[in-house]
This record gives C-alpha cells, structure tokens and sequence, in this order.
C-alpha cells in the first residue's frame, strides 16, 4: 500500500521521544503515514508517551521470549509490522526537520527505478537553553558517495535521512542483529549492491549531539567496536568477490579499508597501490576528502539553515 512507514526505535527515551513523534506529525506528508514506535523494554514512560498520542502512532513491544536487546531487532520488528511501501528511520531521541517526508518521498514515487534515496542531515548540541546546529553530512556527496556508501567516505547515509522501498527488505534481508555495532552501513552497503539510490541537498533531520541517558548502541568498549566493524567489511569483500557485478572501484575500497586491519599494514598497502594505482591516487588527492578534513564545524542557530 503506498505510504510511508517511520520506524521510531526506542528505549527509555522518555525525555525525547514526544519531539520526535510530533516531528513526524506536524510534516504534513501527502500520502498515507504510520508511526511504528518499536519498544525495546523501556522500563520509564516511554510506551505511556507513544501510546498518548492514538492514530496514526503504534506501539510495537519487545516480545517476552526475547533475550536479546539492541537498535537492530527493534527496527527488524518495525519493519515487520510495517504497512506502507515506504520505511523511513527516526531515532528517539533525533527529530525530522519541516517538509522532509514529502521531499524525499516524491523523488522514489517519480523515479521506480531507484531502490531509496537520502538526504543532509544537521547535528545539534543542546544546553538546555539553546540549541546551536552544523552540518553531520558532508559538504560534497559525489557520486562514488551515492553508489559506494560507507566505503566511500564517511557521514554521508544515516538511518535519519534515508528513504527506502519496503520491497528491497526482501532482497537483501533487515538489519543484521549480530552486529552490536555498524549493522547500519552493513545494510547500506547490501542495499547498494542490488539497488540504485539517489541523493537530495536539502536538510531533513536533526541528530543530536549531546544529551543524557542510555544509548541503543553502546560504544564503550573500542576493541568490540572494531571487531564489529572489521567483520562488517570482510562480510562485504566476501559478498564482493563471489559477486560477478562487483566492480573494481568496490574492491579497492573494501580492500583498502581492510589494511586498516592487517597485521601487515604498509606491505599490503603498497600491494594495493601497485595494483589499482589510478584508484589509489585519485583516493590520496579526494577533494572532498580534504576539505572534510580542513572544514572547522561553525555552530549555527537553526533559522541560518
């Protein structure tokens, strides 16, 4: 059924989640719209807030039998229950920006032979009496960002700022619930590798920066958090190499990003640049890649965007 599906994961968010519900209902979508807030055990008043709010808010809750808790199986649980041909993600604690659902939705309604499409995103530090904004997104997204996501730089795709058919789920499968972290660029590289996306330059969520309490993705230990990440681009060389789509731009990505893990590092990094030598002098002189690194972030209030 066409329509959008926003997938709002939440666990004790109870500070945060009505300005995200409210951001949802206030864009004025054309089409039809369904909020999924998917609960992830809260144990504050989180449901009682979800719940307050009736039509078209619907709380989905964490099975009893359930052992395992994390970002991951909520949004798998939102995305099974969802009924439109649209998903679109919302941290709890995050809100969408005026008019974005209709922006991004009326680019997949007029081009079917896109798989999703994405936007710019602001972050936000709040102290509790003002809120200053810089960009999260990156100043140039290129097309090697659009068609490589995650292995082509980083801050440009978050769960945020995405729109995606219902119907790729069911080819490259949800969110990999194994991962505790990097399970969202493992799902956008998947998308990516079956599906075409496209990129629109305006802001559509607010990501934000500072703030107390429990994060769905805990990022305390660094040592598990590389695993993870480690695991996540051998996962995507593996799809690569047995793939005979996969094209020589994406294996020197994912290979290059693997030295990073090698106990070899400089070895197989000269391995690398002797075999795809124009790849890897177009990655040392990345424009983009040098202006992200120089660009100091100038906090903004929200009317300067």
């Amino acid at each position: 059924m066409q329509g959008i599906s926003v997938i709002i994961p939440v666990y004790n968010r109870e500070a945060y989640l009505e300005e995200a519900i409210r951001s949802v209902l206030m864009q004025n979508y054309s089409g039809l719209l369904e909020i999924i807030v998917s609960d992830d055990g809260s144990s504050d008043k989180s449901i009682e807030i979800a719940d307050s709010f009736g039509h078209p808010v619907r709380v989905v809750l964490k099975p009893e039998d359930c052992l395992f808790q994390g970002v991951s199986g909520a949004r798998n649980r939102g995305i099974a229950e969802a009924k439109y041909s649209y998903i679109a993600f919302l941290d709890s604690d995050d809100y969408f920006l005026p008019n974005h659902l209709n922006r991004i939705a009326d680019k997949l309604e007029k081009n079917q032979n896109l798989g999703f499409v994405f936007c710019r995103m602001l972050q936000m530090k709040d102290d509790g009496e003002n809120r200053l904004f810089a960009p999260w997104t990156k100043p140039i997204i290129d097309k090697n960002n659009i068609k490589y996501p995650v292995i082509s730089g980083s801050n440009v795709i978050h769960t945020n700022i995405i729109l995606i058919r219902k119907s790729v789920f069911s080819l490259v499968g949800v969110f990999d619930e194994s991962f505790s972290n990097g399970e969202d660029g493992d799902l956008w590289m998947r998308i990516s590798e079956k599906y075409k996306g496209e990129f629109l330059s305006y802001y559509g969520a607010v990501y934000r920066i500072s703030h107390q309490g429990v994060q769905l993705s805990d990022k305390k230990n660094q040592e598990i958090i590389n695993k993870n990440f480690e695991r996540v681009f051998r996962s995507a060389y593996k799809r690569c190499i047995e793939s005979n789509v996969c094209d020589l731009y994406r294996k020197f990505r994912l290979q290059l990003i693997l030295v990073g893990y090698s106990k070899n590092k400089l070895f197989d990094l000269i391995t690398l640049v002797v075999k795809y030598p124009l790849f890897a002098f177009g990655t040392l002189f990345d424009i983009n890649r040098l202006i992200n690194r120089r660009k100091k972030i100038i906090w903004k209030t929200i009317s300067e965007y």
